[in-house]
Formats: structure tokens, C-alpha cells, sequence
């Protein structure tokens, strides 16, 4: 593990090009491990971070845990079921037969499993909670500690906070107490004195880290960290995104989770030089399409200084999607590089009456765990949408036509387009449109008024003050929405081997200042002499 077992089969033109030609076959998995005695009485759980699409998990027989979605991280507590000093079989069964969107999907275990113990005492998955707040010059901050007792009888809990900076320096302390209900979960609110702190920034990511022990009596019986920063966000239509007043255009990309041979199952390393590949290209914006990314993703954007639109896989107000939409507001409400959470995308409900029911009780959850980022959606039919009044940012996909009439009508609201391009080229072919090879030229090409190429969409936003900028589909090339006989969508600036196509530089050249010249491509081939060719250049 991590694992993708479609990323190996043999695409079959039969099967769906738009989840990349392979049929979705169902699975099992099963680890057999042994705990010692003195575990016996901890607290014991799986924790895993992404499993395609459905699973059950079962320990000894017993089904522990379902899973519906293949984005969002759960946890299976085998605490009352696992043996010690015995053989414990774990099984994982796989359900991939409904597809959850319409790319490459993959199967399997294709994130990281984790065996968690802890005393019964203890901090809640993704139970440490660090708001700011800039009252005058100075930063207050709170942790809001989510603490559950499973233990059989009431406990008195303490949590001792602490406020590190990057040096290691401990610069804040903070401590409460509150009696918990046995087999019960309760948040305890620490406040700390007010601090000038470093604050994060595209250009200064700095993060601070914010350490919570938990005591029962004199006993620590837990101790978790989690990674935070200090920023101010402001977004009007006059002068778009600001971070600490500072004014920053979005230079964004929107990406997939795969790579690759490696299918989803997608190396640390890997997705970390991703992150690298697309700085060195200028982006400053990172839009997690359409669902939670890895966790190791999520953390390279935070160190990167990315700005992240963090979008959620379900518009849908059941409860187990809003499950899934409060896992990953929790999961990533510390992180400073995310801006924006999004809570959908082209969705058909969208332009009607239960739509804006929808939207209305999803803001409102989002906002009753973090009520200090801007909530958006990326909206395709804008000229139908009936919930674009009720987000903080209006989120446009293409539909050039229609942007100047929205503004019209929303003259208040904050814009940017949620997802824009998906110009399609391909690496190393400069000649026209061949169909059978499934290719089209290298250089920037546009497939109509709706998908504008990357130099009428980049005009147009630069000669519109009031939107904020964009975000290219796509940063990579990714499996799947494929024409045969290739495999993946074509519209990345950085194929799907992570070799940059010219795209990359065109890119460079509209988002960074140092010089730079890219021609594509040379002109002189053999066998075209006396011949034109037609030669482009990206510069700035």
C-alpha cells in the first residue's frame, strides 16, 4: 500500500473513455497482525486516507465500517474487537461498480492505512482546532480541542496548550478543564494572550504549531500537534484577493489525484515535486478538483505558500454527505493556504429550487466549523444558477459570454473563474489536428468560444478588473475524459509522465517577471526544406 489495482490493466476501447478504458472490478484485501497484551484497554483504530470508491472494513468477521466515498479520509475504531496476542484478520472489501465522477477513478488502497493507539482519554481525530482573530495590531488566538472519553465512567480532562513557532521557541501557553461523560466527546475552548506573530503569505509561508497534551489527573494521556498560521483574507471586486492587504492576482491550476503508471496510488515524493513543478511554472492558486486531495498534497501547499480552493465531492445535503463535507472542513480548516472552501461543481441543482435549499444548510454547516475562510462554488450555467447570491465568491466555469451579464447583475460580489482553458495539446507534435492519433498541436490551440486557449483567456481576464483571475484545467494531464487511442485528457500544461509540454512556458511567461523566451518549434526539420513552418514564441 498505497495501491491502485485498475493502474496496471490493459485498457479495452469497450469500456468508458471517460474513466480511462478500464473496467472498475470489485476486490479484497486482508492483513493478518497480531497486537500485544499491553494494549489491551488503549483505544484502537485504522485510520484510512483514501480507499476507490466504496469499501467495508472488517476485523475477525465483524463489520467494523462502510465507507461511500473514495476522497474522504475515515476511521474504523476496532477497539472492542481486536485480539491480543492472537491472529486478527482485517479485511477490506471493494465496490467500485458506481462511479463518483467522470475521470479516471482507480480502485482500491490507494492512500495510506495507519493503526492509531492512544489511551481512552484523548484528542478526536482531527480534534485540535486553532483560530485568529486580528483585533487592532494584535492576533488573538483560541484552540478549540475536541476531547472523547471511552471510558466507562466520567473523566475530569485537562488540556495544556501550547503556541511553537518554527524555531521551537514554546511563545504562548493556554490550559482548561472539563468534566467529560463516559463514551462521550466535548470540546474544550483554550484562549492564549494576545501575539504579534510572523504571519503566513504566498510569499512568507510561515506556520506555527500548535501542541495539545491531555491529562487525566497528574497523567498525560495524550499528546497531538497540528500545523497553523496567522493570515488576513479580504476579497472584493474592485481589488480582488487580498492576503495581510496585500494584493495577489490567482494564477491557479486545477488538478486530478493521478499520475501516471502509478495510477492513484501516487508516491509522497511524487505528489510533492508535482507541487514543485507547478510553482516553477508561476501558479500561485491550486484548486482541489473535485474532491479532498492527499493529505501530503495538502501539506506541500500549505510550505509552497499556495493559494487553495478546497472543494468538496458531494452537493448534497443527506446526512452522509455532509459527513463527508464536515471531514474535510475539519481536516484542513488549520491550514493558512486554504482560501476558499467549495462546495460544488457544475452541478445540475444548481438552477433550481432545491439547489438553493441545498446550498443554504451546506453554508450553513461550513460555517458553523470555520466561519473564517470565503465559501464558493464553481458554477457552468451561470445564466440559470439560483444560489450564486448565496456564496461569498461567485466561481465561473468558461461561459466567457455570460461573465460581463453576471457581474451586471451581481455588481458586489467577488468573481473568479473556477475553472478555465481546457486547451488541449500534445507533447512533441507540431503539426494539425490528427484525429486517428487522437492529437492536436502542441502550440496554444483554442476548441471554441466556450474552451478559450490559455492567450484569449489570459486577455480576458487581465482586461476585467473585477475578476480575481482563474484556474487553468489543468495543471497535469490526467487518465481518463480520453479519445481513443490515448488514455488522458490532453488539456494539462505538464503531461501525464510530468514532462513539461510548451504550455508550461507559455504559462511561465504570463505569471513571472524573469525574462524568458520559449520557441516551439525549431525549423529545421529534415525533409521540409523550402518549406514553412510555422514557428511560435512565448515571451514576456
Amino acid at each position: 500500500l498505497p495501491h491502485d489495482y485498475l493502474a496496471g490493466d490493459v485498457p479495452e476501447e469497450k469500456y468508458n473513455p471517460a474513466l480511462g478504458f478500464v473496467k472498475s472490478d470489485g476486490a479484497w484485501y486482508r492483513k493478518h497482525f497480531t497486537l500485544p497484551k499491553s494494549d489491551d484497554g488503549k483505544r484502537i483504530t485504522l485510520f484510512f486516507e483514501g480507499v476507490a470508491t466504496n469499501c467495508t472494513v472488517y476485523l475477525n468477521v465483524f463489520l467494523i465500517t462502510r465507507s461511500f466515498s473514495g476522497y474522504t479520509p475515515f476511521e474504523a475504531d476496532i477497539t472492542d474487537y481486536v485480539l491480543f496476542d492472537e491472529d486478527n484478520v482485517l479485511a477490506v472489501k471493494i465496490e467500485p461498480y458506481e462511479p463518483e465522477g467522470w475521470w479516471y477513478e482507480g480502485a482500491g488502497i490507494y492512500r495510506h492505512v495507519t493503526l492509531i493507539k492512544t489511551d481512552r482519554l484523548c484528542v478526536d481525530l482531527y480534534g485540535i482546532h486553532a483560530k485568529t482573530r486580528l483585533t487592532g495590531e494584535k492576533w488573538q488566538t483560541s484552540a478549540a480541542i475536541t476531547v472523547r472519553n471511552d471510558y466507562a465512567g466520567d473523566k475530569i480532562a485537562r488540556v495544556e496548550c501550547e503556541i511553537i513557532d518554527k524555531n521551537g521557541t514554546v511563545v504562548a501557553k493556554a490550559g482548561k478543564s472539563k468534566k467529560i461523560a463516559a463514551y462521550s466527546i466535548s470540546e474544550i475552548e483554550c484562549d492564549f494572550p494576545l501575539l504579534s506573530p510572523s504571519l503566513w503569505s504566498p510569499d512568507n509561508p510561515v506556520r506555527y504549531t500548535m501542541k495539545t497534551s491531555v491529562f487525566s489527573g497528574k497523567k498525560q494521556t495524550d499528546c497531538d500537534c497540528v500545523k497553523f498560521g496567522y493570515r488576513s483574507i479580504k476579497m472584493t471586486t474592485e481589488n480582488g484577493l487580498s492576503i495581510n492587504g496585500k494584493h495577489y492576482p490567482i494564477n491557479g491550476v486545477c488538478t486530478h489525484a493521478d499520475c501516471g503508471l502509478f495510477g492513484k496510488a501516487v508516491p509522497d515524493n511524487v505528489q510533492k515535486y508535482k507541487i514543485d513543478l507547478i510553482k516553477q511554472m508561476g501558479a500561485n492558486a491550486y484548486r482541489t478538483s473535485h474532491y479532498p486531495h492527499a493529505d501530503c498534497v495538502m501539506e506541500a501547499l500549505d510550505k509552497n505558500g499556495f493559494i487553495v480552493m478546497d472543494e468538496a465531492r458531494r452537493f448534497e445535503s443527506a446526512e452522509e454527505s455532509k459527513k463527508q463535507l464536515e471531514t474535510l472542513i475539519k481536516r484542513d480548516r488549520n491550514r493558512p493556504s486554504v482560501i476558499f472552501w467549495s462546495i460544488g461543481n457544475e452541478e445540475q441543482y444548481f438552477h433550481t429550487e432545491q439547489g438553493r435549499k441545498i446550498c443554504k444548510k451546506l453554508i450553513s454547516l461550513v460555517k458553523s466549523l470555520d466561519d473564517s475562510r470565503l465559501i464558493t462554488l464553481a458554477c457552468d450555467k451561470v445564466d440559470r444558477e439560483k444560489v450564486l447570491d448565496l456564496v461569498d465568491v461567485i466561481g465561473i466555469n468558461y461561459s466567457f459570454d455570460l461573465i460581463d451579464a453576471v457581474h451586471a447583475k451581481y455588481p458586489d460580489k467577488p468573481m473568479f473563474m473556477s475553472e478555465c482553458v481546457a486547451s488541449g495539446t500534445k507533447r512533441g507534435w507540431y503539426e494539425g489536428i490528427d484525429d486517428k492519433k487522437a492529437a492536436r498541436p502542441a502550440w496554444d490551440n483554442d476548441t471554441g468560444n466556450y474552451f478559450r486557449n490559455r492567450e484569449r483567456t489570459y486577455t480576458f481576464i487581465s482586461e476585467r478588473s473585477f475578476i480575481a483571475g482563474g484556474f487553468q484545467w489543468t495543471a497535469f494531464e490526467h487518465r481518463g475524459e480520453a479519445v481513443c487511442p490515448r488514455l488522458c485528457s490532453i488539456s494539462g500544461a505538464i503531461d501525464m509522465f510530468l514532462q513539461k509540454k510548451d504550455a508550461f512556458y507559455q504559462n511561465k511567461a504570463y505569471w513571472t517577471d524573469k525574462p524568458i523566451i520559449h520557441l516551439l518549434p525549431h525549423w529545421n526539420f529534415s525533409g521540409l526544406e523550402g518549406k514553412l513552418v510555422h514557428v511560435v514564441a512565448y515571451t514576456n
